[in-house]
């Protein structure tokens, strides 16, 4: 890789995707190479969880894009900016835990955020009734898609430039691993 050096090891543009940990990773790589953080949920989900319009997606992220002179970590599976983000990235992280991991993890978060009632991005917050009996439902989610997910370091192969790294975490073994070598933070 052609951009990465002793200061920046997996380069000054990298993407997190996949399930169970990616926001929680993201920043804790930014924060260790001093990189901006482009959260895509942040962007995505507006005040009372209004979806902003593709088109205006893609222009706020461009425009994140353009301002991070150091370089960025972008966090998010949303398959209309990944043409974007494939541009310039230098390196891929997908975790690809299996099923059951990602369940859990997933639902650890998902717990604790609609009982402490977190804010997340523009004013949102998880409640109990969307977040486990509804279809909006993360686990929902991840359980409908749970072949794309499984499946998901292969298909983003596939949409890459020869000179990105990818990196496929597929345990909480070889996250913590991880996080070590590259002397990560968990925030």
């Amino acid at each position: 890789m052609s951009t990465a050096d002793s200061n920046f090891p997996l380069g000054r543009r990298i993407s997190v995707e996949g399930k169970g940990g990616k926001t929680t990773l993201s920043k804790a790589l930014a924060k260790r190479f001093g990189l901006d953080f482009i959260e895509q949920d942040a962007i995505r989900h507006q005040a009372n969880w209004v979806e902003l319009p593709l088109e205006e997606h893609r222009e706020v992220l461009r425009e994140r894009f353009s301002a991070a002179d150091e370089g960025w970590v972008s966090d998010g599976n949303y398959s209309a900016v990944k043409d974007m983000v494939m541009a310039d990235v230098d390196t891929v992280i997908v975790l690809e835990f299996s099923l059951k991991v990602m369940m859990w993890r997933t639902f650890k978060r998902t717990l604790k955020r609609s009982f402490t009632r977190k804010v997340l991005w523009n004013g949102n917050r998880e409640d109990w009734w969307t977040s486990f009996f509804s279809r909006e439902s993360v686990l929902y989610d991840i359980w409908i898609r749970r072949d794309q997910f499984r499946l998901y370091a292969l298909r983003t192969r596939d949409g890459m430039r020869d000179n990105v790294e990818l990196i496929v975490i597929r345990t909480p073994k070889e996250l913590n691993a991880f996080y070590e070598k590259y002397g990560l933070v968990r925030e």
